[in-house]
């Protein structure tokens, strides 16, 4: 055990802790933690380690995060770098799996780095899922403005709760993804192509329907629209073709979306009444919505 601490105790007990740690991890020995039950929240050597359940806590290098609970120091960095278990991006991996606080361990180099590597992708996530909010017309929802309701003024955990953000395999920069519906519950569960996810700004290089660059802000903002319905799209498959959430879940079960004949496809009902709130070719073929940033502006310049 390299990465184990060396160190003994004041009670005369070996360190579960990690090697070079700062302070030491307090004695998971039983008749200590019976002394002192609060340094460990009463959390024992033979107790199991609450990410893996398959080894005592005593049984590896160990590490106590502010929010008190212990685990594993190598399965808290496995569970850090395996990061989200689906296409879209979420953050209970960061989380305490004992009291779902979001893990802060600064002590360790290595659990450091890695959360300060997430949490600049979700401070990126935030500050997009805002200014989202508002031009998705979210920001009016009763549950922000509903005293009784949990949302009540909580923007930003509100717009975190409705809108979807993909990483994209070429850039590595989240994009917007569209609303979460109950469609997505289950995607973690199935297989996907992390190279199928691609954001507009890279995909805009190969496609040529629509506005593929904002003489403004250049392609970092460029969103394509489902080739297949009016959804925006998270799936660039192919190199061709774009899904949203829902159709390209269709396609991997069998239910090829692409096979259907174009005038066999959803018909939009107008840029009044289309989800995507502008004008566009008849579904069945591929179009770049252009930019989300001048877009928003032009909808809230029509909106006064």
């Amino acid at each position: 055990m390299k990465k184990a601490c060396d160190k003994i105790l004041p009670c005369g007990r070996p360190c579960y802790g990690f090697r070079g740690e700062r302070k030491c991890l307090p004695c998971l020995n039983e008749d200590c933690v019976k002394k002192n039950p609060e340094l460990t929240l009463e959390a024992k050597d033979d107790d199991y380690c609450p990410i893996c359940y398959t080894s005592g806590l005593g049984d590896a290098p160990s590490i106590q995060p502010e929010c008190g609970h212990i685990c594993h120091v190598d399965c808290l960095l496995s569970r850090l770098r395996k990061r989200w278990p689906g296409p879209r991006i979420t953050f209970a991996f960061c989380e305490c799996p004992a009291c779902r606080k979001w893990v802060a361990a600064p002590q360790n180099p290595e659990v450091a780095v890695e959360l300060a590597s997430i949490s600049a992708i979700f401070e990126d996530i935030r500050k997009k899922a805002v200014d989202r909010l508002k031009y998705e017309g979210l920001d009016k929802d009763k549950r922000l403005h509903d005293p009784n309701d949990r949302f009540y003024n909580k923007f930003e955990e509100y717009a975190l709760t409705r809108l979807s953000y993909y990483m994209c395999f070429k850039c590595k920069k989240p994009y917007f993804g569209g609303l979460k519906s109950c469609e997505n519950v289950n995607e973690g569960q199935r297989e996907y192509k992390e190279s199928d996810l691609v954001c507009g700004a890279c995909a805009s290089d190969n496609i040529k329907g629509g506005i593929s660059n904002c003489p403004q802000h250049g392609k970092d903002f460029i969103e394509f629209k489902c080739q297949f319905c009016c959804s925006v799209a998270q799936w660039f498959c192919w190199g061709t073709t774009h899904f949203c959430e829902p159709c390209h879940a269709k396609q991997c079960k069998g239910e090829y979306v692409n096979k259907i004949p174009k005038d066999k496809l959803p018909k939009c009902s107008g840029p009044d009444k289309c989800p995507l709130k502008t004008s566009h070719p008849p579904n069945g073929n591929e179009y770049s919505l252009g930019c989300s940033i001048c877009r928003n502006l032009k909808a809230n310049v029509k909106a006064f």
